[in-house]
């Protein structure tokens, strides 16, 4: 051959070569995987352009050696790769070995790395090749995908994966829990083998609108356990695409929120409903009430609020105790439930308090057959636990618009009919009026007066004289409380002290009544006119369990002889409780004090409690004495209590006569102890005095 033709023949293998190893490095380049050849003789180390593009170098920007190799190695995986290196020489073989590299701008990447060996005739290495393969993608997403494995499996929320055709392909074992269902039996399932009933077409058609429409929904499902018990879920699903666009996966991420949501239903029924009675409590019923109002206004339409005070409800918890007492405000709330319409609203805002909402009146004629019927409800008595308990009703009526705009107004203008009922005889309902406003006004200011009226020395004592006829003369006297206002003026005792009972005031204004009258009554005693003193007692004091102590310690402190004092307790208050009553008369009698029964004949005693009461005096009502002159039945009534009371033991004294003929029939009927406008009109102390000097 030629010397030009083996020139041209050189050229052309230069050529092939260089396009050879053009490919292998672009080859290299495309896999990531570069390769190394070390010489053990020379130690010369060979990296091909991809193990320096792997490190972070450019192709040949140092040379390489064994040592530059080494400290690229991540530092925990150095001694594996030394020793994995070290290891396949002495024992000649290959090795294959993962690890992490540290890369020129200090990242960090994975490589596999292989490696193997050429040895000489006697057997020694002479030369190690080897390959390095870029990893670091490959790990990242094997690390998100171990991670997202691990994630599925360990996480609380239920997930459930299927394909396009809504077949179950897998669950994880949260869901297995929540549904009860294994995988097994869930796989090639559709999410329908969950499904409880509850929802309705409209609802999956929703659902899956969204998931077309936006590729996601949320929202909450009651679904179905393996053991047919009801959960509520809230679900998230979305749905999955290819990059071609196509449908390949729905994912659902299930949390069971069955305990969550029973939850808020307690917090829920704790805030808005009363948990004796279910019925709605005031909270409730005043959200309503403002819920309503802007309806009613732009229909032009009326509301009625009812408000209901139970008139006996006091007694059953004092008598017989708060279980029972409990069960009567459930039965209560039954009983007002079965007469009123389906669509009115029946609430308990607290203690024997109710209220009803009335919608769409047209006239407060529409009111009155509703009202009518709960009143009527409560003629008969209510039977729990084979007891009969007799009760009423005292209901207080507004109107929207006519009696308020807002819920305040028209709560306080039935509250202000309600207590009109009350004072007018219970049992009864009331629509609101506003002269009813004016009186609850004027009450409030009493009220509130009241409550300074001892300290500003605004109370003062009258007296009126008691008269033996049989030696003509004044044997005693009644202590009467009155009340001078700053601004109100003399207001009547009527007035105030049944406003002073239900407060509560009554207690102190007692003993303040019963420190001056001792005090009036010992400066008579010292003056040589030794008359007993009569001093009305509330039952609002004999349940003050300190009443007895208290009493006995002003006696005590003012030091006037008990035989001196006779207190007066209506008979209807008696009667009210009548064993409490007993309990505390027998202990007041025991400490050497006189009791007097005032206006007997209008609370309903019977003989044989009249004979247990520890009473000296039986005081006959003066509504008995104004007709004695003309009206047989009075007269007969009067003598007759005179005969029981003689017959009993007892002294009789007769209030109300105002005149002549009044004082001549009782004389004649043996009632020779009189009380009277006749005599004197009740009057202050300095008055008496010179009523009983000239008497």
């Amino acid at each position: 051959m030629s010397s030009s033709s083996l020139d041209t023949q050189l050229l052309a293998e230069k050529e092939q070569l260089k396009k050879l190893k053009y490919g292998l490095n672009k080859a290299q380049e495309l896999a990531h995987i570069g390769h190394w050849e070390l010489d053990i003789a020379s130690g010369e180390l060979f990296w091909s352009d991809e193990v320096y593009r792997i490190f972070g170098y450019t192709p040949q920007e140092f040379g390489a050696t064994y040592e530059l190799f080494l400290k690229h190695i991540h530092p925990d995986d150095i001694a594996l790769v030394n020793k994995s290196y070290m290891d396949s020489v002495s024992e000649k073989r290959g090795y294959h070995v993962t690890h992490r590299i540290v890369r020129k701008n200090l990242e960090i990447g994975y490589v596999e790395e292989r490696c193997e060996h050429e040895f000489d005739a006697q057997g020694n290495t002479i030369r190690s090749i080897g390959t390095v393969h870029d990893i670091t993608l490959q790990k990242i997403a094997q690390n998100e995908l171990s991670l997202a494995s691990e994630v599925f499996a360990k996480m609380n929320d239920g997930v459930v994966i299927t394909d396009a055709s809504q077949k179950i392909i897998k669950v994880n074992e949260a869901f297995c829990k929540i549904s009860g269902y294994s995988m097994e039996e869930l796989r090639g399932q559709t999410p329908k083998a969950l499904s409880s009933g509850w929802h309705n077409h409209e609802f999956y058609a929703s659902m899956w609108d969204a998931l077309v429409t936006y590729g996601s929904w949320s929202g909450e499902i009651i679904d179905r356990k393996k053991d047919g018990a009801l959960y509520t879920a809230e679900v998230n699903i979305i749905a999955l695409y290819n990059d071609d666009g196509t449908l390949t996966n729905f994912i659902s991420v299930t949390n069971d929120i069955t305990q969550k949501k029973a939850q808020e239903n307690l917090i829920h029924n704790l805030a808005y409903f009363d948990s004796l009675t279910s019925l709605p409590n005031r909270v409730l019923f005043q959200e309503r009430v403002m819920n309503r109002i802007p309806f009613m206004q732009r229909k032009n339409k009326k509301m009625a609020l009812l408000f209901i005070d139970m008139d006996n409800f006091k007694n059953v918890n004092d008598t017989l105790g708060h279980v029972m007492g409990d069960k009567f405000l459930v039965e209560v709330a039954k009983t007002i439930t079965s007469v009123i319409r389906e669509q009115d609203t029946l609430a308990r805002l607290g203690g024997d308090e109710f209220t009803i909402i009335i919608e769409d009146v047209e006239s407060i004629m529409d009111i009155i057959p509703i009202a009518e019927k709960i009143v009527h409800a409560f003629k008969e008595p209510l039977l729990i636990e084979s007891s009969k308990l007799y009760t009423g009703v005292s209901m207080g009526i507004s109107v929207y618009p006519d009696d308020g705009e807002s819920y305040e107004e028209l709560v306080k203008a039935a509250d202000t009919a309600m207590y009109q009922v009350k004072e007018t005889g219970k049992n009864n309902f009331q629509f609101y009026t506003r002269s009813m406003n004016e009186r609850l006004t004027e009450r409030i200011e009493i009220e509130n007066s009241l409550r300074y009226a001892i300290e500003k020395n605004e109370f003062f004592l009258v007296y009126q004289p008691k008269i033996n006829l049989d030696t003509h003369s004044v044997y005693g006297m009644e202590a009467l409380i009155r009340w001078k206002h700053p601004e109100l003026g003399l207001v009547r005792p009527d007035k105030f002290i049944n406003i002073s009972e239900e407060t509560g005031q009554i207690y102190e204004i007692g003993l303040w009544v019963l420190r001056q009258a001792l005090i009036d009554t010992k400066a008579l005693h010292e003056a040589g006119n030794m008359l007993i003193v009569s001093i009305n007692i509330s039952s609002k004091q004999l349940e003050n369990k300190n009443f007895i102590t208290d009493i006995c310690a002003v006696i005590k402190e003012v030091g006037v002889a008990r035989e001196y004092i006779e207190l007066e307790i209506t008979e209807s208050h008696i009667m009210n409780n009548i064993e409490k009553a007993l309990t505390i008369l027998n202990e007041l009698h025991s400490k050497g004090l006189s009791l007097s029964i005032d206006d007997f004949g209008t609370g309903y005693s019977s003989l044989s409690y009249l004979k247990k009461l520890p009473a000296q005096t039986i005081k006959i009502d003066r509504s008995f004495v104004l007709d004695i002159e003309k009206d047989e039945d009075d007269r007969s009534i009067v003598a007759t209590i005179i005969a029981m009371a003689r017959a009993l033991g007892k002294d009789v004294i007769a209030e109300g006569s105002e005149t002549q003929g009044h004082v001549d029939t009782l004389k004649s009927l043996n009632c020779n102890k009189i009380q009277g406008y006749f005599f004197s009109k009740p009057i202050v102390i300095d008055e008496f005095r010179e009523f009983i000097r000239t008497f």
